[in-house]
């Protein structure tokens, strides 16, 4: 089956921390990465609809302005997984967590899980892999977000205590 990859753009006004709130917000954008997100086991259903409407309907999940920041999708295709559509691998690079959107209890949802490799990690000693979940809604804005947090004993929500005990005995 295939999969819609969808890669944005992220910047962030520099300016924004010196505005007063009066007149215009000053304008300094600086790039500052992106995200890959996608939507695997798509029917040929669905992947004509795409090529005939687009993606509008993620694309007011995903992109969204403000006068601090913003999100935008660059591109998108529909492929194979694997980072190059090679059906092996990863669909991003090894420091990235991809965003997966996957539509249930009739609405889009995301989830992330990610277990990066020890050089491409600033987590917290004893932090084996990291999973979130949340409902998205337009404008980038989430509700029902949750994250947890994998160690040597298991998966804790992150507020747990057992979390922060594992985390200090590490």
């Amino acid at each position: 089956m295939q999969t819609l990859v969808i890669h944005t753009q992220y910047k962030e006004n520099y300016g924004f921390p010196d505005w007063d709130g009066k007149g215009e917000c000053p304008q300094y954008w600086k790039f500052k990465g992106g995200s890959t997100y996608f939507v695997t086991d798509l029917t040929s259903k669905q992947i004509n609809r795409i090529a005939q409407e687009g993606i509008p309907h993620l694309t007011k999940l995903i992109e969204y302005t403000n006068e601090a920041s913003m999100e935008y999708i660059l591109d998108w295709e529909i492929r194979d997984l694997g980072k190059n559509g090679d059906g092996r691998g990863p669909i991003c690079e090894p420091w990235e967590t991809p965003i997966e959107f996957y539509y249930a209890d009739g609405r889009w949802n995301c989830r992330t899980h990610h277990t990066p490799a020890p050089e491409y990690t600033h987590w917290r000693q004893g932090i084996i892999s990291k999973a979130e979940q949340w409902i998205p809604l337009a404008e980038s804005n989430r509700q029902n977000y949750a994250c947890q947090y994998k160690t040597k004993n298991g998966w804790f929500d992150q507020n747990d205590p057992k979390l922060l005990a594992d985390l200090e005995a590490a």
